[in-house]
């Protein structure tokens, strides 16, 4: 490629947002080359094989720069620049209510501006002879002093895997079955409620593949606009009688003997789920005519898109049974991969019933949800459940099937190698395309915010870096040879915080990792809490450097014992981290597990040192301890780990393993309403609650 032929690939790379020179995490310069460029280009839609290639691709982006926004996303009372209307008056007219304000556009260089309004919520600009603009003005989120009424609260809540829950009930009604689910959730925030908590933080609970259960985490999902079906919890909304009935009808089961593992058999306990909820889906035309009255509302409020992910679900399920092993829609003929197409209108025409049954269970499960974040409130919760919102989809998923335009394709999400993961980090998810939101209106994105603040809370954001930039990785390529992506970061914040506001709900990110310069002022901008996680709060980036003191981490994020990627207190306490990591092949060269243990037995005694009584170095973790120095943090929210209450040493997740460890698949021993009467739950309980009492 000759010089000049290089300059203009990088700079058509740079106009559609690919970072080609970038820092590594040992501080190196580092460099996309030339058929990376390509490769990505190519995913993202642009031509560019050749020069007149090239040369098209840039005048197409003229094109689309010279055109005006489908939605233009600004801040309330900021001066907005109009440069193709004119000055004079025009009206504003709110998307809600659809009431007119009117207003008078001042004149500016390069045409007109309007001094936004106040109160944010989305508008339509409409002036004679001008098409009317889609405005979204956006505020800061409202932090906790604003949700919960007081000034400088203290507030503490627990982070649990809901699949990891379990209630041991001698009636099967009232019982797990094989896994943890929205009524066992409801139970835990009854329980952490009354001994004052705000927030239950729970894993995403986005909906999965009911056909495929053993595609089990929940950061892969298939549709982050519905819910995981297994969560449903069918006796609190159609009542215990309904799921006895349905129960009796049924062949015999040991229900009892799918939760006494520790470990979640997904495919049985999928199988015996889905039974009982396919029996009371038949029984459900006997029911209250208020119940079908209300079932039939929701389906038509979640229109168009829950039919498309019912007939996904539909069409997964025909196509491994017709095949007898697992069939990805990306493998499908032509004609089902499209879902205008004839052939998948005659399918869900002819499979009415099962089409019909998946959309009952997505209500079930979504009316599961809000009783639980009833119940959570009505104890005593501010806050009450906080959902969490993946940073990507599977590409072989219901929500890029059924909305392909929206999603990039050819490259997954990932990391780039750093120290923690040498090799890089491919997660085979697809992200919604930055150029795809912006031509219509980021109305995919809002989608998905709302479908993760409906019925609770609020929402924490996975990967919330990911709205500045994303590490695309080419697909089949190595993770190494990937590149950052950057999105329009302020309009995506901007519409956040706007959510936030309208659903009068908590948000906060999972701002971890290489944080790009300026992003967290970004996130205290819009109103949008961080993350303080105690392994990473240290005086500085070196490895080696001391813990930092809890009343110098910043206020404006929570804080956090952990999270589902990160070693519990008494795993990292215990190193069992490092052996995982050593045992999946995943060290850096750079130290053996040997090296990384005798520096861990440094970091525990520069911790114990900052909150310990002089004593020596205890051989377990002092889990108390620990927990009340988190605790003791000026945020205004500190979260615990149900895996730190319980004592474990392992985590959900080991990050960059998928068959090593049992990820997404453990269970907490024990009754977990009886547990939190133990002295060893109780206890810790107490130490981060009292702890952020007397704080």
């Amino acid at each position: 490629m000759s010089d000049a032929a290089a300059r203009d690939l990088s700079a058509l790379a740079r106009r559609c947002g690919l970072q080609e020179h970038w820092i590594d995490a040992h501080r190196q310069a580092r460099r996309v080359g030339p058929e990376q460029l390509h490769r990505l280009l190519r995913a993202l839609g642009v031509h560019c094989e050749s020069a007149d290639d090239v040369a098209a691709a840039h005048a197409a982006l003229d094109a689309t720069q010279r055109g005006t926004p489908a939605l233009l996303v600004a801040r309330a009372g900021y001066v907005l620049p109009l440069p193709q209307w004119r000055d004079g008056p025009a009206d504003l007219v709110s998307g809600a209510d659809e009431d007119v304000h009117p207003v008078t556009l001042e004149s500016h260089a390069q045409g007109a501006q309007l001094r936004l309004p106040i109160k944010p919520g989305y508008y339509e600009l409409r002036q004679a002879g001008q098409a009317a603009q889609r405005l979204a003005v956006t505020p800061r989120a409202p932090d906790m002093d604003a949700l919960l009424g007081r000034s400088e609260p203290r507030s503490w809540g627990v982070m649990a895997q809901v699949y990891s829950l379990r209630e041991t009930h001698l009636d099967p009604v009232l019982r797990t079955w094989g896994h943890g689910d929205l009524a066992t959730v409801a139970s835990l925030a009854k329980r952490l409620g009354s001994a004052g908590a705000d927030v239950l933080a729970l894993n995403p609970l986005h909906a999965m593949f009911s056909a495929d259960p053993a595609a089990c985490s929940p950061y892969s999902p298939s549709n982050r606009l519905f819910l995981n079906v297994l969560y449903a919890a069918p006796a609190q909304v159609l009542g215990e009688a309904a799921v006895r009935q349905a129960l009796d009808s049924l062949p015999p089961k040991d229900w009892a003997a799918l939760d006494q593992g520790a470990e979640i058999h997904w495919p049985r306990a999928a199988a015996a789920r889905l039974q009982v909820l396919r029996r009371l889906h038949e029984q459900f035309a006997t029911r209250d005519a208020s119940l079908q009255r209300d079932y039939r509302s929701f389906c038509e409020q979640q229109g168009q898109p829950l039919r498309d992910h019912a007939v996904f679900e539909a069409l997964h399920t025909f196509h491994i049974a017709a095949a007898g092993q697992i069939q990805p829609c990306t493998t499908w003929d032509k004609t089902w991969r499209d879902p205008r197409s004839r052939h998948v209108r005659d399918f869900a025409d002819h499979h009415a019933k099962d089409v019909d049954f998946h959309c009952f269970t997505q209500w079930l499960a979504m009316a599961s949800l809000a009783h639980a974040q009833a119940t959570a409130r009505n104890a005593g919760m501010g806050i009450g459940l906080l959902s969490d919102l993946a940073v990507g989809v599977s590409p072989a998923g219901s929500q890029v099937w059924s909305d392909p335009d929206s999603f990039l394709h050819g490259v997954s999400i990932g990391a780039p190698p750093d120290i923690h993961q040498p090799r890089g980090q491919s997660w085979a998810l697809s992200a919604l395309s930055p150029s795809a939101m912006q031509r219509r209106g980021y109305d995919a994105f809002i989608g998905v915010l709302r479908a993760a603040l409906a019925r609770t809370g609020g929402t924490r954001i996975d990967h919330i870096l990911g709205m500045e930039r994303l590490w695309l990785v080419p697909e089949d390529g190595d993770p190494a040879d990937g590149a950052y992506l950057h999105l329009p970061v302020d309009a995506l914040l901007g519409l956040i915080a706007l959510e936030a506001w309208r659903h009068r709900s908590l948000v906060i990110g999972e701002n971890l990792g290489t944080v790009p310069a300026g992003f967290d002022d970004r996130l205290r901008d819009h109103g949008i809490g961080g993350m303080n996680v105690l392994w990473f709060m240290r005086d500085s980036e070196a490895e080696s450097a001391p813990f930092m003191a809890p009343e110098q981490w910043p206020r404006d994020a929570a804080a956090l014992t952990t999270t589902h990627d990160l070693p519990t207190l008494m795993g990292w306490w215990h190193g069992t981290d490092i052996h995982q990591r050593r045992d999946a092949g995943r060290l850096s060269p750079e130290k053996t597990a040997t090296q990384l243990l005798t520096e861990r037995q440094a970091d525990k005694l520069a911790l114990w040192s900052c909150f310990g009584d002089g004593s020596p170095l205890p051989a377990s973790a002092p889990l108390p301890a620990m927990l009340a120095f988190v605790a003791s943090a000026p945020c205004a929210l500190a979260l615990a780990s149900l895996e730190d209450i319980a004592g474990l040493d392992e985590g959900p997740n080991v990050p960059g393993t998928t068959v090593e460890f049992p990820n997404w698949r453990r269970r907490l021993p024990g009754n977990t309403m009886t547990a939190m009467d133990s002295p060893p739950w109780r206890d810790r309980l107490l130490a981060l609650r009292q702890t952020r009492e007397r704080s």
